[in-house]
């Protein structure tokens, strides 16, 4: 009887190995479809964010674009930007102005000797990641986890793009999206989260982003900078049946 279970219980395990493995290559199949829609469609052929489609292996699919300009940047962010942020991640007002200010603290130049000589040029950014905000004090790693996709390195703003931000972080800021406020298509320079939540029809669900930016520079039509693992926004509702697939052979451009 041990045995039986055993083995029962192995067979389970490996199915379900294989199920979230399976979810994870078409996560990334769906971000890649994105990054080929953005360098290839033309005005005549734009494709409107977000996507819901069906991949060929019957997974469904729900791709957002999120542009870094409507995040709060680490590096750039102003005081207060930063204090709603964690203010309203936190749901503590002093908590959120004491994270704060370690941020800013953080980022300044590790040496007073390079700002006082004019030769040495701006000082160089301290964040080179979202993912170093885990070496804030005072950030749990829930609160990290919470905080990763409404920031960025990579907007240079001292406040985040309203127009350009998403559904999540206007609610997490309480600012109310403009009435005629659509579907967004894609950018067509600077950088981008391509997010890609897919949902099996096991009922295995795996998001999948990626950091990329147009226009790598040296001949690249873009970069990716980072691949993550998105955490599950518990306001979204789980990806529904999609009345059109995601790829059309027909549709398909010529390599």
């Amino acid at each position: 009887m041990a045995v039986i279970v055993g083995a029962r219980y192995r067979t389970k395990t490996s199915s379900n190995y294989a199920s979230v493995a399976a979810a994870e290559m078409a996560a990334e199949s769906a971000v890649n479809l994105a990054i080929a829609t953005a360098l290839a469609a033309t005005p005549e052929q734009a494709v409107n964010f977000p996507l819901r489609c069906r991949l060929p292996g019957g997974e469904r699919a729900t791709i957002t674009v999120e542009e870094e300009t409507g995040k709060i940047d680490l590096n750039t962010a102003s005081v207060a930007a930063l204090t709603r942020l964690f203010t309203a991640l936190t749901g503590d007002q002093s908590k959120g102005t004491r994270i704060a200010a370690e941020i800013i603290e953080f980022r300044k130049p590790k040496t007073q000797a390079a700002q006082a000589t004019p030769a040495a040029g701006p000082a160089e950014a301290r964040f080179k990641t979202v993912m170093q905000l885990d070496q804030i004090d005072g950030v749990s790693p829930r609160l990290f986890r919470a905080a990763l996709r409404h920031v960025t390195v990579r907007s240079g703003r001292p406040e985040p793009d309203i127009e350009a931000a998403s559904p999540a972080l206007l609610r997490l800021l309480n600012v109310q999206p403009k009435q005629t406020a659509g579907r967004r298509g894609l950018p067509v320079s600077g950088s981008m989260t391509i997010r890609a939540d897919i949902s099996a029809a096991d009922g295995t669900r795996f998001i999948r982003e990626a950091l990329i930016s147009l226009d790598g520079g040296n001949g690249r039509p873009f970069v990716i900078r980072e691949w993550r693992r998105g955490d599950i926004d518990p306001r979204q509702e789980r990806p529904q049946g999609a009345a059109r697939a995601c790829l059309r052979l027909g549709d398909a451009p010529a390599s």
